[in-house]
């Protein structure tokens, strides 16, 4: 609890706070095999010895909060895919290599453990009462094994799906920190909630809404903490303005650099870290208190930006 002590005394003095970078690009860049249902949640059975190095770099680098890999992890991906004998483990595995390599760490007493909650599967499609209980099992699982706090990965979901994962994971216990998507309408320029991973690349792109209207309904129902994930860069500045200008509490970001071809990840649009560096400044003065990066944003980005921002 010292980490997150810490962490949250900077976030109430307006940042920064540091957040790890892509976990499973990362575990692909180093050879994990990706999985065609459960993506990265693979490598916890696999390669963990990766996922173990992954959390070691990231804290090497000078992240404050690093995430475990839980995000693809989900009970309705796993049953599914014929895993659901594994949900409860590989939650618990996930949660507890993160810690292991934040407690032998010699910066240990000041890297926070996330537990992703996730909307990874198909969430959209399910009636309330199912949702709530797939949220709060996998979120029950990571901080019974103790993590700091959770992120509520919403990537490319309904609001009313991010509604039910702040419902079901709210009260137990740690801070809750709710991640959005979200892309700008090609033909009004309004920062939208919805998903676009890449403005050049990537064929997918769905709206579901104003951002700051999903931000004021969702974060109504609960949340310590709003950050815009997994979206292209150029739209981040414009969605950070949006999320503080519609939630009182921390808001952060970490955007991706390419896109999802199932399994695997397209590496273009990619940045270099002192890109990526200058990037982060922008958000920071347009209101960001935590900044990290999603997919493709790799160990160096998140180095360059906490030497950067924490230096300067």
């Amino acid at each position: 609890m010292e980490a997150l002590q810490r962490i949250e005394g900077r976030l109430e003095a307006g940042g920064p706070v540091i957040l790890d970078g892509a976990i499973g690009t990362e575990l692909e860049r180093l050879g994990a095999r990706m999985d065609q249902g459960v993506w990265c949640a693979r490598a916890l059975a696999d390669r963990p010895d990766l996922v173990h190095e992954v959390h070691r770099r990231y804290i090497d680098a000078g992240a404050d909060v690093i995430t475990a890999n839980s995000y693809s992890a989900t009970r309705e991906a796993m049953q599914r895919h014929g895993l659901a004998a594994h949900f409860e483990d590989w939650n618990r595995r996930a949660a507890r290599i993160a810690l292991e390599e934040r407690d032998r760490s010699s910066r240990s007493g000041s890297v926070a453990v996330a537990g992703s909650v996730s909307s990874y599967g198909r969430f959209d499609a399910l009636d309330w009462e199912p949702l709530l209980d797939h949220f709060r099992a996998q979120g029950e699982i990571l901080v019974e094994e103790g993590v700091d706090l959770m992120i509520l990965e919403s990537l490319g979901s309904i609001a009313r799906t991010v509604r039910a994962m702040v419902s079901a994971t709210k009260d137990l216990g740690v801070p809750v920190w709710v991640a959005l998507s979200c892309l700008r309408d090609r033909d009004t320029g309004a920062v939208m909630h919805g998903i676009e991973e890449s403005g050049e690349a990537s064929h997918v792109a769905e709206t579901y809404g104003p951002l700051a209207e999903a931000v004021r309904e969702i974060l109504s129902v609960g949340g310590s903490a709003v950050l815009m994930m997994h979206s292209v860069r150029d739209v981040t500045e414009d969605a950070v303005k949006i999320l503080r200008g519609a939630y009182s509490g921390p808001v952060g970001a970490y955007p991706n650099a390419g896109y999802w071809t199932r399994p695997n990840w397209a590496f273009v649009d990619q940045v270099s870290p002192d890109e990526y560096l200058d990037d982060a400044r922008r958000w920071v003065e347009a209101g960001a208190a935590i900044v990290g990066g999603c997919c493709g944003v790799g160990v160096e980005h998140i180095r360059a930006v906490a030497d950067g921002l924490k230096g300067s």
